[in-house]
């Protein structure tokens, strides 16, 4: 059982290792304190330069917060796109509609101005046939009549030509004759 020690055994052993014994410290020599002056050398710096670019490198965990920052970066992103996206089809289908309207509304333009051309034609010529008509009747020329020969047409009942002349109406009292409205 003497290789069976306790934990704490042990620590104090080594602990007692570590410490100076007054047996070893006579070895030891004294040198005094002296003021050291910092001179920069070149290898100085480099040593400087290594431990400053050590510390800027990050960490692990600093690279991992940067990973997590850019992939909600980069999802905000991809949800504005997406948004974008979507308002840019929403701006394409209205734009084709308006087109379409245009077009329509272009048509139906064209068709007015047909139409008032037409209207604005019918409309002189209706104007000159009043004027015409307006005219006194001495320049208005007779039309000829085509002669018919009888043997052609057999005997019908015409009417005469002069039509017999309609009595005037009477002017009676109206309030006489409005018993027939009751």
């Amino acid at each position: 059982m003497a290789r069976k020690q306790n934990l704490s055994d042990l620590i104090q052993a080594e602990a007692q290792k570590l410490t100076p014994n007054s047996a070893v410290d006579e070895g030891a020599i004294e040198v005094p304190a002296v003021e050291v002056v910092e001179s920069t050398t070149a290898a100085d710096e480099d040593v400087n330069e290594s431990t400053t670019a050590k510390r800027n490198t990050p960490t692990k965990a600093d690279l991992e917060a940067t990973i997590k920052d850019l992939k909600t970066t980069l999802e905000k992103n991809q949800d504005t796109e997406k948004a974008l996206q979507k308002q840019i089809k929403e701006l394409q289908s209205a734009l084709s509609e308006q087109q379409a309207s245009v077009e329509r509304l272009t048509k139906e333009l064209e068709e007015a101005k047909t139409t008032v051309l037409q209207l604005a034609e019918a409309n002189s010529k209706l104007i000159e046939e009043n004027k015409a008509l307006q005219q006194p009747k001495a320049s208005i020329v007779p039309q000829k009549k085509d002669n018919y020969h009888q043997t052609d047409y057999r005997k019908s009942h015409r009417v005469p030509e002069k039509l017999p002349d309609m009595p005037a109406e009477t002017k009676d009292d109206f309030a006489a004759n409005t018993w027939l409205y009751d």
